[in-house]
Parts: C-alpha cells; structure tokens; sequence
C-alpha cells in the first residue's frame, strides 16, 4: 500500500504547482545572484570613487573649511556681515547663559572680542572662544577653479596651471598622432602583407615589451640630451611617438586579423594596391581600435610623470604632473586650490573616456576574436 501510494504519479494541477514553485524558486536565486554581484561591483567601486569624490569637494572649500575638526563632506562657508566698511565673521556666542549673535574683531590667545552687529556700539571684550560656534552655510567656492588655474607657482617667471595645461594638450596632441601614423601601417604589414621572416619580425618586436622603461631610460636619455642636444623640450616626448611601438601594433594587428581578407582580394581585383586596400578599407573599418588606441596613448601622455621629469626642466615648459608636484613642493600649500587644480587635470581623462566609451569597448572586444 505504502509504495504504491508513493509511486502515485502525479496529477497536471499538483505537476503545475510543483513546476511553478521551482521556477519561483529558480527567479529568487537568479534575483539575489544579481544583487550580490550588483553590491559587489558597488562596493569595489566606491574604493576608486570615495577618493574622487573628496578631492572634488574639497576643491569647493574655504581655506578653513579644508581644515575643520571634524571633517565634512559638504562644504561649508562662514557667515559674514559687514559693519564700518569691515567683513566681520558671525558666531554664536555665550555670553551670562544667553546665546547672542556676534560678529568676532580679533581673537589673542584664546579670547576674543565680539560686536553686536545690530548695535555696534556694543563690544564684548575676552569672551573665550570655546563659547563661540561658528555660523556656517553650505556653499561652492567656484572661485578656487579660477585662482587655481591662475595662480603663479614660480612669480618670478610668470607661470600658472593654464601654460602646463597647453603644455600637456601639444604633448597629447602630438604624441597620439605619432601614434596613429606609426602603428598603423606596421601592423597592417604584419597582418595581411606576406615578407619573408614576418613571423620572426613580430616575436622580435614583442619582445621588446619584455624590456622595462628603467633600462631604456638612461640610454635614452644620454641619446637625446647628449647627441641630438634636445633637453628642456617637448621632442623626446613626441619623437618616439613617431616610431611604431610593439603595444599597439599588437592590438592593430589582432584587429586587422578579424576583418574578412574577401574584402581585401575583392579590391585588388579591381586593381588596388596595398596602400589603397590600407587607407580605404581597413582604416575605415579600423575606427573602433583606432578610438582604443588613441584613447590608451592620449591616457600615457596625459598622466606622464616620469618623462617630462627627465626632460624638462624649465618651468614653462611643466606639464600639468609636473605643476602639480611643483605647486605641492611649495612650503605652504593651499590644499583646496591644488584639489581644484587636480580636477582640472582629471577632467579631460573622463572627457576622452565618454566620448569614446561605446567605440572603445567595441575595440577592446573586437581585438579580443580569435584569429
């Protein structure tokens, strides 16, 4: 009785009910696995965020605001009231246990004298200033952007954030031409021209990524200071720009691979040569890495410390990572302008990565197909 009880096949409504009950079940763990991966990502990205986010409001802040114990996030300003021609600062003050509005003179060793901003006849002489609180409002020193970008680190030249600015935008510009120009025809060779010993030819230049900067770099440098004399400017950050490098030629070539050679032998029936099949064809089809490309060498050139400390060394010649360090070098740092200026240097960094966002991942996906 009991096995053919459990044998019992089961009816369309309860196998219905059992079906939807999984499949219920199967949604839930379907649900959750997004959320867990959602909060993760969430959570991974607020390490790179947090830090962004600071040095934004802190580019907004006052001078003391940078400093206040304990820290905010949004930024405060000091209340102030102008009496006989003076910008006074407002606090809330407790005087015989009544709390006033006062507006602070001078402050000496802990004391402070106060006026009455509605009677300024009235003065409130060594009030301690443990009794008096501040009046703040939340407000965005856009001001700071400006003194920034305007302010001379080295007077005596006449130098601001706005000469490194131009002066890393005509490295940027340049080198990602270089970049274009070089890679470009180098890699199609290697991926649809057959030479004699091309395969060879490409594992050498893939080697060459084995090499670290730091054992190139002293070479390099006694090369273009010693010998060709072009110390304290931009050439030997643009030149080698102009001569193919093995990152890039790697990533062009992958993607050439991944266009059909039908297109290619369709043109030179029709009597095109390589360089016609390369400048019409390929590159045309070639924008999603050429956006790849370019967006990875306008990065390097942007963010380039090591180079333009090597090679520069006047100061109208800095870029903007040389200006800030030179600007943080300073014995007094007004941290809120150099946080302004640093935004300034960031901005075109998320500017390029935007515009180019959807052209970019389609170039690193398409770079990524197998030959």
């Amino acid at each position: 009785m009991g096995q053919s009880a459990l044998s019992k096949p089961l009816s369309a409504e309860e196998f219905e009910r059992l079906h939807l009950r999984q499949h219920q079940w199967a949604q839930i763990r379907r649900s959750l696995t997004q959320l867990l991966s959602h909060l993760l990502i969430l959570i991974v990205g607020m390490f790179f965020l947090i830090p962004f986010l600071w040095m934004l409001i802190t580019s907004f802040k006052s001078d003391r605001d940078v400093f206040r114990t304990p820290p905010t996030w949004l930024p405060y300003d000091n209340v102030t009231v102008k009496i006989q021609g003076q910008e006074l600062l407002l606090y809330h003050v407790q005087i015989e246990g009544e709390t006033k509005e006062l507006a602070l003179l001078k402050v000496a060793e802990g004391l402070g004298d106060f006026v009455d901003p509605q009677n300024p006849e009235i003065v409130y002489s060594q009030v301690r200033m443990r009794f008096a609180e501040p009046i703040l409002k939340v407000g965005l020193r856009w001001r700071n952007y400006i003194d920034a970008m305007s302010r001379a680190t080295r007077p005596g030249l006449g130098v601001n954030f706005w000469t490194y600015f131009k002066n890393s935008l005509i490295i940027a510009f340049f080198t990602i031409i270089g970049t274009l120009l070089s890679n470009s025809p180098v890699a199609y060779a290697f991926a649809r021209i057959n030479f004699p010993g091309r395969q060879a030819f490409f594992i050498f230049v893939l080697a060459t990524m084995m090499l670290p900067y730091q054992v190139t770099m002293i070479p390099l440098y006694l090369f273009f200071n010693e010998t060709l004399h072009w110390g304290d400017s931009f050439l030997p950050l643009i030149v080698p720009a102009f001569f193919a490098n093995a990152y890039d030629v790697f990533l062009l070539r992958q993607f050439f691979k991944t266009i059909p050679e039908e297109l290619a032998d369709a043109a030179r029936v029709d009597g095109a040569s390589e360089l016609d099949i390369f400048l019409r064809i390929m590159l045309p089809l070639s924008v999603p890495v050429l956006a790849t490309v370019t967006v990875f060498t306008f990065l390097y050139a942007w963010n380039d410390f090591q180079g333009p400390l090597l090679y520069l060394t006047s100061p109208q010649n800095f870029t903007m990572s040389l200006g800030l360090q030179d600007f943080k070098g300073q014995r007094i740092v007004a941290w809120n302008l150099l946080m302004a200026a640093s935004v300034v240097f960031t901005v075109p960094i998320i500017i390029a990565f935007f515009f180019a966002q959807r052209t970019f991942i389609q170039g690193i996906k398409l770079t990524g197909l197998k030959e």
